[in-house]
């Protein structure tokens, strides 16, 4: 799979096949985020496989991908879902639209992420895959917002940095 090249103010310039994309010089490129509410407004937090090549282990939020160049965001947001979680969502509505973050792991791997922040609503029961997802939990928000403001490092980066910016909500 090939994700989205950017530049500098976020414009396409070209692809790049993932597996060479995350490196120690990792180029901007497009991705996204999102947080996913059960019908009784619980988030789904989860805690990355340990196979993951980046903040493997790591508690973060319900799931991340990359656009294929020519894909729709919302639609790589519904690829994601069902890859990662088995699940089928909601209408992804996106939250923090220019959010973007450049951080690095402790491996030395650097995430240089272009990165709206969608949320959603799951429509079924979990089935996460093993290759991305280790764990899960139902959460209330607070509870979360709490946790990651007083345990950072024990959350992916780029949840630290969306929650410093907004409180997610269910999607109405």
């Amino acid at each position: 799979m090939d994700v989205i090249l950017l530049s500098e103010d976020g414009e396409p310039i070209g692809a790049c096949p993932k597996e060479l994309v995350h490196t120690e010089n990792t180029a901007l490129h497009q991705a996204f985020s999102c947080y996913l509410f059960n019908s009784q407004g619980q988030l789904l937090i989860t805690r990355r496989a340990l196979s993951k090549l980046t903040w493997p282990g790591v508690w973060t939020n319900s799931f991340c991908g990359h656009p294929m160049p020519g894909e729709p965001i919302e639609e790589a947001v519904r690829r994601h879902a069902a890859h990662e979680l088995g699940a089928r969502i909601s209408e992804p509505s996106v939250v923090l639209p220019d959010f973007a973050y450049r951080a690095v792991d402790a491996s030395g791997i650097v995430e240089n992420e272009r990165c709206p922040v969608f949320v959603a609503t799951l429509d079924n029961e979990l089935a996460p895959n093993p290759d991305e997802v280790m764990d899960y939990h139902w959460v209330k928000v607070q509870n979360l917002e709490a946790s990651v403001s007083q345990t950072p490092w024990a959350f992916s980066p780029w949840v630290v940095e969306q929650l410093a910016q907004f409180s997610p909500q269910p999607a109405h």
